[in-house]
């Protein structure tokens, strides 16, 4: 799992293939992601960077510790491929 500092944009990238195992696009993409035990947030268009490829830019601006904070990630994708992923990171508090 990778650790990233607070105040960093961290990057979560999902990829889509169908049941030939090709890229191919879902109808509908979804993210959805929480920091620690906080509250969902829902991001219903995240960017599109080629046939099958998402991303989203999350900010982790505001967490001063003490310990690390996980971040969960849920990609859905459904219609033309229907596919869950899981994506997960930790940021660690600024050292000043």
């Amino acid at each position: 799992m990778n650790t990233y500092i607070a105040g960093s944009l961290v990057r979560t990238i999902a990829n889509f293939i169908n049941s030939a195992g090709a890229a191919a696009n879902p109808t509908n993409v979804t993210l959805k992601y929480r920091a620690g035990a906080g509250s969902v947030t829902t991001i219903p268009g995240p960017d599109n960077d080629g046939t099958g490829t998402y991303h989203w830019d999350i900010d982790t601006t505001g967490w001063d510790g003490p310990n690390n904070l996980l971040y969960t990630c849920q990609w859905t994708g459904t219609g033309a491929v229907q596919a869950i992923g899981i994506d997960y990171f930790e940021v660690e508090p600024p050292a000043l």
